[in-house]
């Protein structure tokens, strides 16, 4: 796997819980999707029977309403609201995982992903389609341990659907997924998911690319979306969302993402996010308490 894939997972952790098939009859709905922490997204596998798939995005613009007729793997990554519906008599088989991806707002894959994701079984990578086919016979047999199982194979799963996904950016001006799909500028992510603490410059990430200060920088731009200083805050932000979430004082959170000081932090902070980090801070004291590894 591409390692800065593998570094942005170890920040933010895949997560599967129970699968388990949705009754879906005839008229039935599915409205899977929930907004309150920790955040949620969904797999649904239609393994058979026709489906209907319509609802909302993340930001709420109308999405396409689908129709499938044969097996597809459906991924809804975002925190809309959407809606299964079955379009025959005889109903349809869906196995439904609930999928952990972290705080929304925190976890850079849940932007870089759109809000639906389907992908016919008969297209499948052959890596996937194993998968699916263990998928398939464990939820047939349920044999011993299978409450454990089934979670960790949809995990494989999706990891290899990730895997895909950035293959296929490759080349493209897509965002996160592109950039981790070119050589150069996936080593510039690698190092700056593993490392926020680092003193980063231009002049440094370049020679991580093996690019001058220029070129690095309008690649990255047209690539990711936007400058590789302004991805090296937003990612240290992030990090220090989520060790502030974990209960770590602001000190040790600036010294952990790359700030000398925690007036430095809370300067860039509230520039950027509108509010002091001890504040932010106060505010989460409510929400449940995040597992995902801190910066």
């Amino acid at each position: 796997m591409n390692d800065c894939l593998d570094a942005l997972l170890a920040r933010f952790p895949l997560q599967a819980g129970p699968t388990q098939p949705l009754p879906l009859a005839r008229g039935a709905i599915s409205l899977p999707m929930r907004q309150a922490p920790p955040y949620r997204g969904r797999l649904h596998l239609l393994l058979r029977g026709p489906l209907q798939i319509e609802g909302e995005g993340t930001d709420r613009e109308r999405l396409p309403r689908e129709q499938w007729l044969q097996p597809a793997l459906i991924w809804l990554p975002g925190p809309g609201r959407q809606r299964l519906t079955p379009m025959s008599e005889q109903g349809a088989t869906v196995l439904d995982a609930e999928v952990d991806l972290g705080p929304p707002e925190l976890t850079p894959l849940v932007d870089a992903l759109p809000a639906r994701l389907v992908l016919a079984r008969r297209d499948l990578p052959a890596p996937m389609a194993a998968t699916l086919a263990l998928i398939v016979a464990e939820f047939e047999a349920g044999g011993s341990a299978h409450a454990a199982v089934m979670p960790r194979l949809v995990e494989v799963l999706l990891l290899q659907w990730l895997r895909h996904r950035v293959e296929l950016a490759r080349g493209t001006r897509a965002g996160l997924l592109a950039g981790l799909a070119d050589p150069a500028l996936a080593s510039v992510l690698d190092a700056i998911h593993r490392s926020p603490q680092q003193p980063w410059t231009l002049a440094t990430l370049a020679q991580q690319a093996g690019l001058s200060r220029t070129a690095l920088a309008a690649r990255f731009t047209d690539t990711v979306g936007l400058p590789p200083g302004d991805y090296l805050i937003d990612w240290r932000l992030r990090c220090a969302r989520l060790a502030l979430r974990q209960g770590l004082g602001v000190a040790e959170v600036a010294a952990r993402v790359g700030y000398s000081s925690a007036a430095a932090l809370t300067h860039v902070f509230s520039q950027r996010l509108g509010i002091s980090p001890a504040r932010w801070r106060r505010q989460q004291q409510a929400a449940a308490p995040v597992a995902h590894s801190a910066c």
